[in-house]
């Protein structure tokens, strides 16, 4: 009797002493998570540069899958993370799409398009890209029999 009360003592100090190890244990930050809304917050910010964003924001949506990890659910700061990079990749597509547009539709956008490339360069971009593409300009095909 008195080898199995010294059983239950030492068991009863291992369940005691494990649970105080583990409370006393304070919790590593997650990077994964703390990256996706570092990256999140950078892809808001550089909309302007849609290469950048979709880098950014790509990277921000994987750190943040990966900082679930076995948890049911998704921390806070990724769900943040996750939110503000595709935030930042909507408003980079449809920031590019309107100067795209306003470009090639515009001609007052397309006249400062000009001039600026004219002072870069020495010649205008639609000198530039008739070299590149003569049949847009001349509405014919090319001619490759030389």
């Amino acid at each position: 009797m008195d080898q199995n009360t010294e059983q239950q003592d030492f068991q009863t100090y291992l369940d005691t002493s494990s649970s105080a190890q583990y409370a006393q244990r304070p919790q590593q930050p997650n990077i994964f998570m703390i990256m996706s809304l570092i990256m999140g917050i950078l892809t808001f910010m550089s909309c302007a540069f849609i290469f950048f964003a979709m880098v950014t924001g790509g990277l921000s949506i994987l750190f943040a899958i990966l900082s679930k990890g076995n948890h049911p659910k998704m921390s806070y700061p990724a769900r943040a993370g996750i939110t503000a990079s595709v935030a930042g990749i909507i408003l980079s597509v449809i920031l590019t799409s309107a100067v795209f547009y306003l470009v090639f539709n515009s001609s007052e956008y397309r006249e400062l398009l000009n001039t600026t490339y004219e002072s870069m360069y020495g010649e205008s971009f639609d000198e530039a890209l008739e070299e590149i593409y003569p049949s847009l300009q001349g509405g014919g095909t090319v001619d490759t029999t030389n």
